[in-house]
């Protein structure tokens, strides 16, 4: 079996998450049965993998391994009324929470799971002067997953998780932090496979034990791949058995990411290369990346393998939208909405864009912190582009949009490789990017593809965006070039062979 390590699959995901739901359906494709592996107690996980056709048995969390349910398919679909309350109860339902009442004294809120029409999510007790003194929480698959209890403080204090029969398996207890917050201080595995009860400081000491039992359970060899090191570098350090162990690395690993060879490592990955000879060995999304790793660590086992796959030209699954069908003049930016994104700076290039292109779009796909969003709102404003920049937000459907625009930009200063260039590339969409580290220069073939522009130089990249805005023929040629490269480059059957003459190594 082979496992993907990572701390979550969420409603909004980065390219860490993007990466291991595209790669454990090539392998599946292959039939080389794989997992995702999550760590974060996750009780919407099952419906949230469905958004992104990642099926149930391509994903185990550490917390559904212990409770007894990694590989219930079943749903059952509970409502306040499967609960049973008491038949002197009186429920005002609510759109997002019923309230119950005994009497004109409240006693419990039944929540329901965000999106559905009164699916059971949690129920929260009252004592006489309304505080939460406990919560039953519910798995989207409709079991009561754990309770917890609160102290007189209303801080949490102990954690119970069931299986669906109902019987405790851990016990994780909290104490307050320095800023008065649970933090975790033991849990108790409960009377573990007749062995007695184990205990664990953290939820970081359970994980490391779990995927130790993934690897007995295996009847082969386990392979584990580390998608984000934060998560998987040290339980596979801490981890001394015969399984293969890699790690994926989907950041820049120097801090100063203009100082790959010789600046000071990504603290999470550091540990790992300070103990290279513990791992099979290291995957980068590009050849550039991995190259500079080799001649930092030259004893190391670096391989690049595409983190996006295609179909190829010759077994296409439907034609590409040709530029003519595209909306005119319409640029794209998919990833996160962050000041390290350089986000203002897009803006007002586009502006230098919009000035001589009156009809030019710019659409934004992405995530970022309100505040941020806010001032990036308030730059639109300032720059009267409120008719034509659209912040999309992030969209778990993006290949669906692709088709819509012309071309797609980044004027990032650094970037892990986004998956966004290929997947614009996949659609026939050129990129024009700055030349940062790492990504552009793998997927762009400057004049051919797409354009490189020097850093800081938002002004020729206006001026090339509009000189393709105003050249159809120019625009459809890259456009085709783009096409091209995506589906001759990183086809599933490339990408696999490169997995296989890894793993066969």
């Amino acid at each position: 079996m082979f496992y993907f390590i990572n701390e979550y699959i969420l409603q909004k995901n980065s390219s860490v998450e993007h990466t291991a739901m595209n790669r454990v359906k090539l392998f599946n494709h292959y039939k080389r049965p794989a997992k995702i592996v999550t760590k974060t107690y996750d009780r919407l996980i099952h419906q949230t993998i469905k958004k992104f056709g990642v099926a149930d048995n391509e994903i185990v969390n550490m917390f559904d391994f212990f409770q007894g349910v990694d590989g219930l398919s079943d749903e059952k679909v509970l409502h306040a009324d499967d609960l049973h309350l008491p038949l002197e109860s009186e429920v005002i339902v609510g759109a997002n929470f019923s309230q119950v009442f005994d009497g004109d004294t409240p006693t419990s809120n039944v929540g329901f799971i965000p999106g559905t029409v009164g699916r059971v999510f949690y129920q929260e007790f009252f004592d006489g002067q309304g505080n939460v003194i406990e919560t039953n929480l519910w798995d989207w698959r409709g079991f009561k997953s754990a309770t917890q209890y609160f102290g007189q403080n209303g801080k949490l204090i102990l954690q119970r998780y069931y299986t669906p029969a109902g019987k405790i398996v851990l016990e994780q207890f909290f104490v307050p932090d320095t800023n008065g917050n649970p933090l975790t201080s033991r849990i108790t595995l409960m009377d573990y496979q007749g062995r007695g009860d184990l205990f664990f400081q953290n939820v970081d000491d359970l994980f490391a034990f779990f995927l130790t039992e993934l690897s007995k359970q295996d009847p082969e060899t386990t392979t584990f791949i580390s998608d984000r090191p934060g998560t998987g570098v040290r339980p596979l350090l801490a981890l001394n058995d015969n399984s293969h162990k890699y790690i994926y690395i989907p950041i820049n690993h120097a801090v100063d990411p203009n100082d790959p060879v010789h600046g000071k490592l990504d603290g999470f990955l550091e540990p790992a290369f300070e103990h290279f000879n513990h791992f099979d060995g290291f995957i980068t999304p590009t050849e550039q990346q991995a190259e500079h790793l080799r001649q930092r660590y030259s004893q190391a086992k670096f391989t690049s393998i595409s983190a996006v796959t295609t179909v190829p030209l010759t077994k296409e699954r439907e034609a590409k939208m040709a530029q003519m069908q595209r909306q005119p003049h319409s640029l794209l930016y998919v990833g996160r909405i962050s000041a390290d994104k350089q986000i203002e700076q897009l803006l007002r290039m586009f502006a230098l864009v919009k000035s001589q292109i009156t009809d030019a779009t710019f659409d934004l796909y992405g995530y970022g912190a309100p505040e941020f969003m806010e001032q990036m709102a308030a730059v639109v404003k300032e720059l009267n582009l409120n008719d034509s920049v659209t912040f999309k937000d992030y969209d778990p459907q993006m290949a669906d949009r692709y088709d819509r625009y012309q071309l797609l930009v980044n004027m990032s200063y650094a970037d892990g490789a986004p998956m966004a260039m290929q997947e614009a590339m996949d659609h026939a969409i050129p990129v024009i990017s700055y030349p940062f580290n790492y990504g552009p220069n793998a997927f762009i073939k400057d004049g051919v593809n797409g354009f490189l522009i020097d850093r800081g130089n938002s002004l020729g990249m206006a001026d090339k965006i509009r000189e393709l805005f105003t050249d159809d023929a120019q625009l459809a040629t890259l456009s085709q070039a783009a096409y091209d490269e995506a589906h001759q480059s990183w086809t599933q059957r490339k990408v696999w062979n490169r997995w296989q003459r890894l793993l066969q190594a």
